[in-house]
């Protein structure tokens, strides 16, 4: 492995951890020695990438740090946009979206990967309904995305795509660790949106509706919402994952426009995320087209 790889490899790793790794944790991730992992750090600093070590706490990397800093990428390898690997052809990222849309997680997604990506925004009504863009989604919604000569749609599935597509992200758990990862990321796209749908329109399904609808009982699935983030900051293991920007999102927004309760255990976990530098820019994106639009 060059030495340009291993340090991408040891940003990453800290990208996405909000308190500090200890040294021999984090030398035992990468595969390396604390003496190398000191002369890793050592390289990094040399190119104005100040890892932060905190004595008897550990190493962390300051938010405005990209993925990976143009100083250390591989000669000759195709740009982050270009690539879903390092061993894919060239491959361009198109991101269909609307800022007041289902977009957003996306959007947030895609900041958290670092990736480059080109984004191609749609207004309501004839644009999203153009041929060109049935093409791409015969629904005529955002988002969807093309990835070289893949497209995805549906928010969930683009990001669990995401997340395979760029694994050097770390958005994704190993697969003998993906039990609640796939969980609640499903969980909260297919069962608990159509809940908050029926709910936010005024429809109350009797007893025998609810048995035959896929979703259920709109206030059982808060609780089982609430209960699998209290006292959690990922929802999926230790680790931020793909699974946090889709449950995260319906329960940030959820309890900004009502049609979920502002319950303890969201606001202390969507507390934690809203603090994320690229949920933070996906946030002023949005907001800014609400002003302008």
């Amino acid at each position: 492995m060059s030495r340009s790889i291993r340090l991408q490899q040891l940003i990453r790793q800290l990208r996405h951890r909000q308190e500090p790794v200890p040294g021999p944790e984090l030398a035992e991730a990468l595969g390396i020695s604390l003496r190398t992992l000191y002369q890793e750090v050592a390289v990094l600093r040399a190119v104005g990438i100040e890892v932060v070590n905190t004595p008897g706490e550990g190493y962390v990397l300051p938010p405005e740090v990209t993925l990976p800093p143009p100083a250390l990428a591989e000669p000759g390898a195709p740009g982050k946009a270009e690539r879903g690997s390092a061993e894919t052809a060239p491959a361009e990222l198109v991101f269909y979206t609307n800022p007041l849309s289902r977009g957003g997680i996306v959007h947030w997604m895609l900041e958290e990967l670092g990736v480059y990506y080109r984004t191609v925004t749609l207004e309501y009504g004839a644009a999203m309904k153009s041929p060109e863009y049935l093409a791409i989604n015969p629904l005529g919604k955002v988002p969807a995305i093309r990835h070289g000569d893949t497209v995805v749609t549906e928010a969930a599935a683009i990001c669990a795509y995401l997340a395979d597509a760029f694994p050097e992200a770390g958005l994704a758990p190993p697969l003998a660790a993906r039990g609640d990862y796939y969980r609640w990321l499903f969980f909260a796209a297919g069962p608990l949106e159509s809940a908050i749908a029926l709910n936010d329109l005024g429809v109350q399904p009797t007893a025998e509706q609810k048995m035959r609808l896929g979703c259920g009982d709109y206030w059982t699935l808060v609780e089982a919402l609430a209960g699998a983030v209290a006292g959690r900051s990922c929802i999926a293991g230790d680790a931020f994952s793909a699974a946090d920007v889709y449950v995260g999102s319906h329960i940030g927004w959820g309890m900004q426009f009502g049609t979920l309760p502002r319950r303890p255990e969201f606001e202390a976990y969507w507390a934690g995320l809203a603090e994320r530098p690229a949920q933070q820019r996906c946030a002023a994106f949005i907001e800014q087209a609400r002003v302008t639009g």
